[in-house]
């Protein structure tokens, strides 16, 4: 029997990569328990429909802000936006990723896997953590991936710079999520901000069309015969923002259950 889950009326949950794919999902989920979101995304059209679609799901409320989360700076400005006008943050769900077949370096010089699919992590959690302490309840999501199963820290390559592979990059992205949030679950401890990583399976969206070349192709065949619709794939997200039970820190979730990630993500020595 399906959980039934308490009103979300008074939270306020932040969601990344709002506009597409799980994120929307998981937005308009939350949107019908009656939170109040603030969603960030690139493109200001998408954040419009994505507004207008959570306000009629009943959102107690709907901010938006653009941003390029590929770029350290523009995290930081964005958590600087976030922290001046919201009064506290009871959700931070870090979603907004990509899969890129091509190296592609960020005007910082950065690889843009590694810049968005971790270090955005990284950067918008410890930025915004004054604004997690002022709620009751504080959680923190970092979407993450079985495709850490695949993973492995290379220290002296860690951005492709001396062998570069789209899928080894984002395998490696996924197992940095988890070393992470298991190292900063532990030195929350007992803090009242619980962190952990959600796996949300191999879900329909567009994540990863912009992609050419073989693998890319495989990749769009496997997800579009055999891949959850978004709603499935936000659901454990969804999940742990809402219930009353705190999740586990530094867990890692998946099918609305606690998951054992693999050995290579309980590494401490990596993390």
């Amino acid at each position: 029997m399906a959980e039934d889950l308490p009103s979300m009326e008074g939270k306020v949950v932040l969601i990344t990569g709002a506009t597409r794919g799980i994120g929307r999902a998981g937005a308009e989920a939350m949107a019908a328990l009656g939170a109040t979101l603030i969603l960030v995304a690139r493109d200001d059209r998408r954040l419009q429909e994505t507004k207008a679609a959570c306000e009629a799901r009943g959102a107690g409320g709907v901010r938006l802000y653009r941003a390029d989360l590929s770029l350290r700076k523009a995290v930081e400005e964005l958590a600087h936006r976030v922290t001046a006008y919201e009064p506290k943050l009871d959700v931070l769900w870090n979603n907004a990723g990509g899969y890129f077949a091509e190296r592609i370096v960020t005007a910082e010089g950065y690889e843009k896997t590694w810049a968005m699919n971790h270090l955005a992590y990284f950067d918008l959690t410890q930025l915004l953590f004054p604004l997690l302490e002022k709620s009751d309840d504080p959680r923190v999501l970092c979407t993450a991936s079985e495709a850490h199963r695949w993973g492995k820290m290379e220290w002296d390559n860690l951005q492709g710079e001396k062998k570069w592979d789209g899928w080894k990059a984002y395998c490696n992205s996924k197992l940095a999520n988890l070393l992470y949030v298991a190292e900063q679950g532990r030195r929350l401890g007992s803090s009242p901000i619980r962190v952990c990583a959600v796996h949300p399976g191999l879900v329909n969206s567009a994540f990863g069309d912009e992609n050419t070349g073989l693998k890319s192709v495989a990749f769009l065949w496997l997800k579009r015969t055999f891949g959850r619709t978004n709603e499935q794939g936000a659901d454990t997200a969804f999940w742990i923002s809402a219930r009353a039970e705190r999740p586990m820190q530094g867990g890692y979730y998946s099918n609305r259950g606690e998951k054992v990630p693999s050995a290579a993500a309980r590494s401490l020595t990596d993390a």
